[in-house]
């Protein structure tokens, strides 16, 4: 049986990846013979992105995931506010990053985000397309994992087109949570979970949420797991914080690639 996952994140750069109660197969941390990178992933900076996929179900067309993730309230959210002005979805994810848990660390007061972001008038939108009322929960972080996944399937609507052989991840910019270590660590193995595997990180991000391919995704993508985790650790962790790391790790590599040559000089410099 696959797993069901739930988040704990333990300490600075302690990940756990513990049994669930269902009985299903925890993901270990493999020993190997790598130093922590300055991601304190479990792979180093300069090892090229893979470039073929490695399950032969990720050959799969994408428009019947696409299809049923755009079905679901957060993508019609996420595509509303994305779509009222991309260049303040942009500014807003370039102020921000994964530790945004309050709008004051943009200089913005709770009681004006409506006024500046078009937030009421898609929950509406989102409410009538439903037939419904919409049940979304409005904050900071949910904001960002808004425009986030809205962004990358706007530039990258017909896959991971970003992948290129040769070319590692860069180094990642925090604006509001650089000195945050439980920020550090988990987007260090959201990082490491995409480089290991693109192609099926890509997939999983496209799925649509407590669908059957999302399991089967996220099974898939267990032994990229283990690989990142730093050896003697546990992580356990569900699927919407999976979704959510995942998407991050996506959004900074997909935009942050240089060849893994120059990463290497660094490194001896």
């Amino acid at each position: 049986m696959i797993r069901a996952f739930a988040l704990t994140l333990c300490a600075a750069l302690l990940l756990a990846f513990e049994p669930a109660v269902d009985g299903g197969h925890a993901a270990q941390a493999q020993s190997n013979n790598n130093d922590y990178t300055p991601l304190n992933s479990r792979i180093r900076r300069s090892t090229p992105l893979p470039t073929e996929p490695r399950n032969v179900w990720q050959s799969r067309p994408l428009t019947d995931v696409q299809r049923a993730r755009s079905n679901s309230m957060i993508d019609q959210m996420a595509r509303c506010i994305w779509s009222r002005s991309n260049e303040m979805g942009l500014d807003f994810l370039a102020r921000t990053d994964f530790g945004f848990t309050d709008f004051s660390e943009i200089g913005i007061e709770q009681g004006d985000v409506a006024k500046i972001y078009p937030i009421e008038t898609c929950l509406s939108r989102v409410a009538q397309n439903a037939n419904n009322s919409v049940m979304l929960r409005f904050d900071a972080a949910n904001m960002r994992r808004w425009y986030l996944q809205a962004a990358y399937f706007d530039r990258f609507d017909d896959g991971p087109t970003w992948i290129q052989p040769g070319l590692s991840v860069g180094e990642r910019n925090l604006p509001i949570s650089a000195d945050r270590p439980e920020v550090i660590a988990a987007l260090a193995f959201a990082d490491c979970v995409v480089a290991q595997d693109p192609y099926g990180a890509d997939f999983f991000f496209r799925t649509a949420p407590r669908s059957d391919e999302e399991l089967e995704v996220i099974q898939s993508l267990v032994p990229a797991m283990s690989v990142c985790l730093p050896e003697g650790q546990e992580l356990e962790i569900d699927r919407d914080a999976m979704r959510q790391w995942v998407g991050e790790g996506l959004w900074h590599i997909s935009g942050n690639l240089v060849p893994a040559d120059d990463i290497s000089s660094e490194s001896t410099d």
